[in-house]
């Protein structure tokens, strides 16, 4: 089996686009971007979302990811909320970082007053 990550790392290398550059056009944090070069299983929904700001297919490296039968009106609409929803998970865990921050070393408002 293809390491996916790797191939996603020599994608990126390739593309001569930045991690910031990346991270800014698919709303992908920038640890989450290097966690992917070492996981060998990258979901092929991030793969795309990558490869449309890479201008990369990586179809040619992962057959099972060719289009046939989808148009690219359905692609496109996918991916767009793919990348409304990773805006959202982002902005979701600035929130909790938020709350952390807040309750550090105070009584939690959960527990018993």
């Amino acid at each position: 089996m293809k390491h996916r990550g790797e191939i996603l790392r020599e994608a990126v290398r390739q593309s001569g686009l930045t991690a910031k550059e990346i991270t800014e056009k698919t709303k992908i944090s920038h640890t989450r971007l290097y966690r992917m070069y070492k996981d060998p299983y990258v979901s092929f929904d991030e793969l795309i979302l990558l490869g449309k700001a890479l201008r990369y297919n990586f179809a040619n490296d992962f057959p099972e990811l060719s289009n046939e039968g989808i148009s690219s009106v359905e692609i496109e609409e996918n991916i767009n909320y793919k990348v409304k929803y990773y805006e959202l998970l982002e902005e979701h865990l600035k929130v909790l970082r938020e709350k952390m921050e807040t309750y550090d070393g105070k009584k939690s408002p959960l527990k018993g007053a």
